[in-house]
């Protein structure tokens, strides 16, 4: 190969191709032929890639990159050339003659004043022009070009008078191409990320019209087009021009996403029968006439997500019957309808933020696809899904309330105590703590029997109203004032045993203020969501029982104080109380050695305490252990079945609120009346000597000590 200058050029001349003796050789010869590769390229049998101008001209694929020069022509010395690829080359003039019959042309990374592509012969099929720069781009002076044409991120300055017929043009990242051409008559059309702040006019018959990702404010379409990209454009308005009548409209797929259109009036969608398919997504969407989509009897297809539609009625889809997929998610504030989707006769899928929506699917479709997160506890058609629960729930209720209201009174009318003691005003106070846990579970099961048939319907109402947001704040405060009372009472015990002559029993002052501080920090933790920040948008309103538990991977308004409230804080008391459970029934083991000589005596006392000090641990451990673990599973992204979580919300929550006053006051009360029994069977095996020879014997002990070892047989926590 040799080359020679032409009007200043350079022009690549065949030579012969050589055998291994050197003789000359046709390209089909036989196999004692090699085909020389240059020093310079990289070849692959007729493939090159080449570095410099020595590039063969009997190559069928050429790749000319890092190459700079002024002028490079391919003339019919290369006719056997079908693919050319320039790559990050910088020429002035780049020619390619109709001789060379070229069926693809890439151009990358390149840049060229002028590229000469005369395509007489239409052998041209493919021209990709990427991140390169051009003054002009000249092709042959036939008036129509059939290649498909790509440009990504290229330039150029002047424009190509010709048509361009082609099954696909795609133009990405430029301003300039679009305008190129005089007229595109193509099939697809891709005129996206091409910044562009007006529509092209020189386009016709083009069935797919990509604009999408520009600055456009207005749009238009013809006769011909059937798929229009416009998203993320800058369009305030569905309104439209066109060049024919509405009855003359093929457009069936229209995608506005990402634009800025937040009304929809009522003929907006009216010369647009046809529509198949509709993209309203992420437009900021507040309003939409309930007959915008009523010419719309085609559609198949709605994306309303991503918006802040408040209300939708049955009117804005009773023409739409031919409608099948139709999505709704990501609108916060929509509110679920009844009957709302009843002219979705054919409707097969749908899309919701809420599994209340899919109560609402219309009744002559028998089986439908209706995406949504799993509600936890509650269905369409009961707030407490799970029968056993909705039973279950008002036993609870009944025990937490009766309990701790006999529990006072039994304690001030029958015991009727000459002092007021710390543990008296601390289990007083907890009485109040749990009777309002049950007071919670009243206003719950109430709810599931008054909404008991339509509770998907009635969810968003009731979990937003008055009644809902108290029953959580009274669920809030009775658990955190619950346990720490409980963790009060345990302390306060340990004190007494450890220093049984000390006034702190009787001297009831500092007590009341640590009552106060519990309700104070209670009623604080209860109240913060309702004056807090954004943050606690929602809080009490996110799930129908009222009370937002960290129980599951949705990760709720606030779920990072509720994970620090009702997981850390509560799992710590709970460490707490057991420990001091230990430490009580240690010391009142020892001080028993200490003032009771009676072995059978002291082994009762014992396995009495033992029994209550287990009651206490237990409970605990029903309540805390397993909101404690299931919160850690769910901190850790691991979900546990609504199932479970419906049975710890309705038993596990309030099982200390049912069960406190059968350890306190009916424990009380059963040994108290077997106290009275073994008294009364005494009396008539006892004479006055042996009883009082008992009294004496007993009054020999220290008082103070002997009270406060049954004080605590008898106390519980």
């Amino acid at each position: 190969m040799y080359k020679s200058d032409v009007e200043g050029g350079t022009v690549y001349v065949p030579r012969m191709n050589l055998c291994d003796d050197g003789e000359y050789c046709e390209l089909n010869s036989s196999n004692k032929c090699s085909i020389v590769c240059p020093a310079s390229c990289n070849c692959s049998g007729l493939s090159f890639n080449c570095s410099s101008h020595d590039a063969p001209t009997f190559a069928t694929s050429l790749v000319l990159h890092d190459y700079q020069a002024s002028h490079v022509t391919f003339d019919n010395g290369f006719s056997n050339l079908k693919h050319l690829t320039v790559n990050n080359c910088k020429m002035m003039t780049l020619t390619i003659n109709q001789e060379v019959l070229i069926e693809t042309l890439e151009i990358r990374q390149s840049n060229i004043e002028t590229v000469v592509i005369d395509d007489t012969k239409d052998y041209l099929r493919s021209v990709r022009l990427i991140q390169s720069t051009f003054v002009e781009i000249k092709l042959s002076s036939k008036s129509e070009h059939t290649f498909e044409l790509y440009v990504d991120a290229s330039s150029i300055a002047s424009t190509i008078p010709a048509i361009l017929y082609s099954v696909n043009v795609k133009i990405y990242n430029t301003l300039s191409f679009p305008y190129t051409f005089h007229l595109f008559e193509c099939v697809v059309l891709n005129f996206s990320y091409c910044d562009l702040d007006r529509q092209p006019s020189f386009y016709h018959n083009a069935i797919t019209l990509d604009l999408s990702y520009n600055r456009l404010k207005t749009w238009r379409f013809n006769y011909y087009t059937k798929i229009l990209h416009l998203q993320s454009n800058q369009i305030s308005t569905v309104n439209f021009s066109s060049d024919f009548s509405a009855s003359d409209s093929q457009l069936q797929y229209l995608d506005l996403s990402d634009n800025n259109i937040c009304c929809i009036d009522k003929n907006d969608f009216g010369d647009l029968p046809s529509i198949l398919y509709l993209k309203l997504r992420n437009n900021g969407l507040q309003f939409i006439h309930e007959k915008a989509f009523s010419v719309l009897s085609k559609l198949v297809h709605l994306d309303l997500s991503d918006n802040k539609l408040k209300d939708l009625s049955r009117n804005h889809f009773l023409r739409l019957t031919n409608l099948k997929y139709l999505y709704l998610h990501n609108n916060n504030n929509l509110k679920v309808v009844e009957g709302m989707f009843d002219g979705l006769i054919n409707i097969e899928y749908l899309q919701v933020d809420s599994y209340t929506f899919c109560c609402a699917q219309p009744k002559a479709v028998s089986k439908i696809q209706c995406s949504a997160p799993v509600n936890e506890i509650s269905s369409c058609q009961n707030l407490i899904d799970i029968p056993i629960l909705s039973i279950i729930i008002w036993y609870i209720a009944f025990l937490a309330v009766f309990g701790n209201v006999i529990g006072p009174l039994y304690r001030v009318l029958v015991l009727k105590p000459k002092v007021v003691t710390s543990f008296a005003i601390y289990s007083l106070n907890l009485g109040l703590a749990d009777f309002l846990m049950g007071v919670y579970l009243y206003i719950i099961a109430g709810a599931n029997l008054t909404f008991s048939g339509r509770y998907g319907i009635e969810d968003e109402s009731w979990r937003h109203s008055a009644a809902c947001t108290f029953a959580g704040v009274l669920a809030t405060i009775s658990s955190e004032a619950s346990a720490l009372f409980v963790l009060c009472i345990t302390i306060d015990r340990i004190f007494i045993i450890r220093f049984p002559f000390s006034e702190f029993k009787t001297n009831t002052c500092i007590v009341r203020l640590i009552s106060i501080l519990v309700w104070f920090v209670s009623l604080l933790l209860a109240l913060t969501p309702l004056f807090g920040h954004d943050y606690f948008d929602g809080y009490y309103s996110s799930s129908g029982i009222c009370i937002s538990l960290p129980l599951s991977v949705l990760r709720k308004p606030g779920w990072e104080y509720s994970m620090i409230i009702f997981v850390g804080a509560n799992f710590v008391f709970f460490i707490g109380i057991l420990l001091g459970q230990f430490v009580i029934f240690a010391d009142v083991v020892r001080m028993g050695k200490e003032v009771n000589s009676h072995h059978k005596t002291q082994n009762n006392r014992e396995i009495n305490l033992a029994k209550t000090l287990i009651a206490v641990a237990v409970t605990d451990m029903f309540c805390w252990i397993p909101m404690g673990v299931i919160g850690f599973l769910t901190f850790m992204g691991i979900d546990v079945t609504s199932k479970v979580y419906a049975w710890v919300i309705v038993v596990v929550l309030p099982i200390n609120s049912a069960l406190n006053p059968i350890i306190y006051t009916f424990s009380a009360m059963l040994r108290r009346r077997r106290k009275n029994s073994l008294s009364n069977r005494l009396s008539y095996s006892k004479t006055k000597e042996e009883k009082r020879s008992g009294e004496i014997n007993r009054s020999s002990l220290p008082a103070t000590r002997q009270q406060s070892v049954q004080s605590i047989v008898t106390v519980v926590k």
